[in-house]
């Protein structure tokens, strides 16, 4: 059985809910990796506030990993993931970003390892595109996209685009991503 990975990414309005999110969560049995963007020099801050705050053990990136450990892995860049002789590492990438961190750059480094995992993604409320080009790229490696609905997100951007793109498996309300966070 192929271990459970979600993808998250977030921008305008994202912290609040996300700390939320997972403040809801007791523990986890899939690896959960969150591109939230945020200038660089204030990511520290926000990792080390969920590090501190929550119950479920927190990592930041970069980091070797083998994905198969129930976590929440934060970018604190952009970054990817990259095959290693002993398993997988996530290292920061701020070549070619358009966002720090870069939900795209994030998501396609999924794709040549999709057959890997089982790969879920989801897009929350932001400003823009951002992670929807990787999110139909992984969708068409078998990947299930999840987007926030309008009513929930502070900024509606994101995800009205992933809805309209139609690569969206499941259109979710606020308390229904809690809800499926803490089922993982």
């Amino acid at each position: 059985m192929k271990h459970k990975v979600l993808l998250v990414g977030a921008s305008t309005g994202g912290p609040a809910q996300i700390k939320e999110i997972l403040s809801s969560i007791t523990s986890l049995s899939c690896t959960v990796i969150i591109a939230q963007h945020m200038r660089e020099e204030i990511l520290p801050f926000f990792i080390n506030d969920l590090k501190e705050s929550l119950s479920i053990k927190v990592l930041s990136t970069p980091l070797k990993t083998n994905l198969d450990e129930p976590s929440v892995i934060i970018c604190a860049q952009t970054c990817v993931l990259q095959e290693t002789a002993s398993g997988y590492e996530i290292v920061n990438d701020a070549k070619n970003q358009h966002y720090t961190p870069d939900i795209n750059k994030l998501f396609n480094s999924f794709v040549n390892f999709s057959s890997d995992f089982d790969l879920r993604v989801l897009i929350m409320t932001g400003i823009g595109s951002d992670g929807v080009d990787g999110a139909k790229n992984l969708k068409s490696h078998g990947a299930k996209v999840f987007a926030q609905n309008e009513k929930s997100s502070p900024v509606y951007g994101m995800p009205r685009v992933a809805i309209e793109s139609g690569i969206v498996d499941e259109i979710q309300t606020f308390d229904e991503i809690k809800e499926c966070f803490r089922s993982l």
